[in-house]
Parts: structure tokens; C-alpha cells; sequence
């Protein structure tokens, strides 16, 4: 039996040659077109088919369940074509190459061979992104308020461009970007956030406490941040969040170890961090937007409220 891996190539300005094709022990490495699309194609010879094919199981309902092998066994397609997508973007105006929407394929040899119930298999990153109306009202109060906003569309900018990173599945460079909004207001006379400003701020301490409050909802996100405080012992409070976000923003900021560092192949590892800090974002946005329209008397009470905000 054949296995293949299918990656779409993306480059707006990347010629490629129609016909590649050539033999590397153990694979036959191809480009295709097709539909207007080029695609990456990697095919070797299974040797262990067993461990390598899809299967159909049951549960105690006797509901069927259908199983994907473990992508360990083409680990090292993904990593020659990681090289590829590199020196692509170096000497060929390659962008990138589809990792999150990649297709897997399980040709037979001969009649013997279909002993599979899946032939072919594409995993796609699916789109969670919620759609909000541009109203007439909107566009006018936020024109209209623009004195009293001043300089607030700059730290916004940033939230604005962490926020496209995130739905583009950079989790790494959306949580560094999602960094920088929060540095704006909370640093102190050098870069970073001080390990005790929420201490000190109070707009930083609610948002803290609202963001640990929020994260509960969403269990994948709480729990990842549970077993981090955990790892670097930490309790889940407003300091052993704020020190999470320091140091991964510290090792994010170097690439000198790929396990420790910023690594661009493991962008999925910091989907949590990155929706944590985009919850941090958010309620601190809130904060400061309103902060210009409340009376100088008035604004450490309103700092201190705190309220249940829907995304």
C-alpha cells in the first residue's frame, strides 16, 4: 500500500514548473495542479501497514468509531517539507505551505489491499470566526469621540493585528503582538510589565481577576492554564497569571532553543496562551475605551467594577 501526504504551496508570486517529479529513498516527491492550485505531494511505500492505516472500532453503544493512526509514522514528510516551505520562502517567493488543511491518501497496490475503511482523509482547521454588523451609529460615535479616544487607536492597532494573527493560526506572533498592547499602558519607564503592576495599576488588577473569572467557560483554555501555573509554580491569581505572561513573553522573544523558544512548527502549543492573553486584551480595551467618558472622581470605583463581558 501507497501512502501520500497532499500539501497545498502558496506563493502569489511563485512560478512553478508543471511537471516535477522525482524519486528520494523512500518517497516519490511530486508538485500537482490541480484546480488552479499547486500542491506538495509526498508518497512512500508502507511497510507496517496495520499501524498505518484508519480503522473502525465501536463503542459500548455500538457506535462506530472511526480512528486515525498517529501522525508519528509521516513526521518525517511534514519535517522535509517544513525544509521545503523555509528555503521556498527564501530563494522562490514561496509563502507558506497548508499544514492546517493537509490531505492524507492510502492508495492500494493491489485488490488484496482494501483493508481500510478510509481511503482518504483531509484535516481542516475549521472557521470560528463570529461576524458583527458595521452600523451607521457605530461609524458615527466612534468618529465623533475621536478627541476624547486621543491616542488610543495605537494600542488598538495592536490588538487589531494580534487578533488577525490569531484566526491565521500564529499563535506564537498573536501572543507577542497581544504583548505589546498590554506594555503600552501597563509598562514603567523601561520595556516589559513589572511582576508587581497589578499592584500598583488597578485597571490591570480587575482585568486580571475578570480574565481568571471568564477562563472557566472555556475548558480547554482554563485547563492548559492550570497545569502551566502548576509547571512553573505558580497559584491562579493575579500574579501567577501576569508572571505567565512575562515569561512567555521573555522566551518568545529569542529563538535560541527550539523546544524553549520560539519555534514557528509549533505554533498549535500556544493556541491557550495566545486566546489568554486575547481575554486580557479584551477586557483592558474595554476598560480604557470607556475610561476618557468617566468623571476624574469616579474612575478608581470604575476601575474596580468589574461585569461579565460576551465576545
Amino acid at each position: 500500500m501507497i501512502f501520500e501526504v497532499q500539501a497545498q504551496i502558496i506563493g502569489d508570486n511563485l512560478i512553478i514548473d508543471r511537471d516535477i517529479e522525482f524519486k528520494h529513498y523512500p518517497y516519490l516527491i511530486r508538485i500537482i495542479f490541480n484546480e488552479d492550485k499547486y500542491f506538495l505531494s509526498f508518497q512512500k511505500k508502507l511497510i507496517d501497514i496495520n499501524n498505518s492505516i484508519p480503522t473502525f472500532t465501536t463503542n459500548s453503544d455500538n457506535v462506530p468509531i472511526l480512528t486515525l493512526p498517529p501522525n508519528d509514522f509521516y513526521q518525517d514528510i511534514i519535517r522535509i517539507m517544513q525544509h521545503i516551505e523555509s528555503f521556498g520562502a527564501l530563494d522562490n517567493c514561496l509563502q507558506s505551505i497548508d499544514f492546517e488543511n493537509i490531505t492524507l491518501k492510502w492508495i492500494p497496490e493491489n485488490e488484496n489491499e482494501h483493508i481500510s475503511p478510509l481511503s482518504e482523509f483531509t484535516k481542516k482547521i475549521g472557521n470560528s470566526r463570529s461576524y458583527k454588523k458595521l452600523s451607521k451609529d457605530w461609524l458615527f460615535n466612534t468618529v465623533i469621540h475621536r478627541k476624547q479616544l486621543g491616542d488610543l487607536f495605537f494600542p488598538f492597532a495592536f490588538y487589531r493585528d494580534a487578533a488577525t494573527l490569531f484566526h491565521d493560526h500564529r499563535y506564537q506572533s498573536a501572543f507577542c503582538t497581544f504583548y505589546m498592547m498590554l506594555e503600552y499602558f501597563f509598562h514603567e519607564k523601561s520595556w516589559g510589565i513589572a511582576h508587581d503592576a497589578y499592584l500598583k495599576d488597578t485597571c490591570l488588577n480587575t482585568c486580571l481577576i475578570e480574565t481568571l473569572s471568564e477562563l472557566p467557560k472555556h475548558k480547554i483554555h482554563h485547563d492548559w492554564l492550570i497545569k502551566e501555573l502548576k509547571r512553573r509554580d505558580k497559584e491562579y491569581n493575579q500574579e501567577g497569571l501576569l508572571h505567565l505572561i512575562n515569561r512567555f513573553r521573555d522566551e518568545l522573544s529569542h529563538a535560541v532553543d527550539m523546544k524553549k523558544n520560539r519555534n514557528i512548527f509549533n505554533d498549535q502549543y500556544f493556541f491557550s496562551l495566545s486566546y489568554v492573553a486575547m481575554t486580557l486584551c479584551l477586557f483592558v480595551s474595554i476598560k480604557q475605551r470607556l475610561l476618557p467618558f468617566v468623571t476624574k472622581t469616579d474612575k478608581e470605583e470604575f476601575l474596580k467594577g468589574m461585569k461579565n463581558v460576551s465576545r
